[in-house]
């Protein structure tokens, strides 16, 4: 049975993972919004009024997410997480099994199409996600404590948004 500190630690990495890259997905959309905007018609097939409506609402969900689940956290806003991680890769996936070549713009890079290694992060994220709810109710952790599961997760934030290059590096070497 894990001790009950170990399970605050790992669900406050869960945590700040997902409302890390929840924030970098909506940096990485912003820094490209154009691109984003567009590639939801290109892409998706939403016409383009509904493609100027759904870029800045899902920006917004994703920050305010990000934001909500980086100050508080909480079951709400990973459960909302979770639900919005699912639904889009459900989406994508949907899209990249049926087309072929989809671009996402996930974090900002709207040039490379969508791989089976993005599917595969995309799983692992929300596999993280639901797994917050596994662990048992969390006591408040020393801020020293939140501190380091802030700077595990920020590592695995890196790792996850790169994982299409880490997994395509590990395949040729």
């Amino acid at each position: 049975m894990m001790s009950a500190p170990l399970a605050a630690f790992l669900g406050d990495i869960a945590r700040c993972l997902i409302g890390m890259l929840l924030l970098a997905a909506a940096a990485g959309k912003l820094r490209s919004y154009r691109a984003f905007r567009d590639n939801l018609s290109a892409s998706f097939g939403v016409p383009a009024a509904g493609a100027a409506l759904a870029a800045p609402a899902l920006v917004a969900l994703e920050a305010l997410l990000a934001a909500w689940l980086l100050a508080w956290g909480g079951p709400l806003p990973m459960l909302l997480s979770l639900l919005l991680l699912a639904s889009l890769t459900i989406v994508l996936a949907c899209r990249y099994f049926t087309q072929s070549v989809v671009r996402c713009s996930c974090f900002g890079e709207a040039q490379r199409p969508v791989s089976q290694h993005d599917l595969t992060r995309n799983g692992l994220v929300i596999a993280v996600n639901a797994l917050y709810f596994a662990l048992p109710a969390m006591a408040a952790l020393p801020w020293q404590t939140s501190l380091l599961a802030a700077a595990l997760a920020a590592i695995a934030c890196v790792a996850a948004i790169h994982f299409h290059d880490i997994a395509t590096l590990a395949r040729a070497g």
